[in-house]
């Protein structure tokens, strides 16, 4: 009988460590995806200090490199390979900002878009913990998803702009 007690409190206390443990994995995993996506917006705030815009998004969702040459008249751009890494050649000198992060689960992405050539810009993720106070919410304060936002095998339910974070989706 007492064995039988003492099973059952083992395995009781295994349920709430394997419970704890999966809710401090899902909540490391969005830290990671805020933490890589403040450390893109500094380097997307860098390009465009540099630059005078942001850098446009190609079909994979990535930003796009350019190499700016300030000593010809008129000034000209071009674009150039990214190699992995958000970078600009200005005058032929190599600026790199931010080796492209990953989403710590490898079926998701992180998803950059632009506007009006550089204007403004999104990035986006998926958070896993749908509890999270950033995740975004529709106008009744649900949470909800950025219609149409993939963000790899999900639809993304975190956004930052140029302003901030966004956290109604109306």
């Amino acid at each position: 009988m007492e064995l039988m007690i003492v099973m059952a409190l083992v395995m009781i206390l295994s349920v709430v460590g394997i419970g704890a443990y999966t809710s401090a994995t899902v909540k490391s995993k969005d830290t990671q995806r805020k933490s890589d996506l403040n450390q893109y917006v500094k380097a997307l705030e860098s390009f465009n200090n540099d630059i005078g815009r942001y850098p446009t998004a190609d079909a994979n969702g990535l930003p796009v490199c350019v190499s700016l040459d300030t000593e010809s008249q008129p000034s000209t751009i071009t674009v150039m390979d990214c190699f992995g890494s958000l970078k600009v050649q200005i005058n032929g000198e190599n600026l790199v900002y931010l080796k492209f992060p990953t989403d710590p689960e490898p079926k998701k992405d992180y998803l950059y878009e632009t506007t009006d050539g550089g204007v403004t810009y999104a990035l986006y993720a998926a958070l896993d913990n749908m509890e999270d106070r950033d995740v975004v919410v529709d106008g009744s304060g649900n949470p909800t998803t950025w219609s149409g936002k993939d963000c790899g095998n999900v639809e993304c339910n975190y956004k930052i702009t140029e302003t901030g974070l966004q956290r109604v989706n109306e």
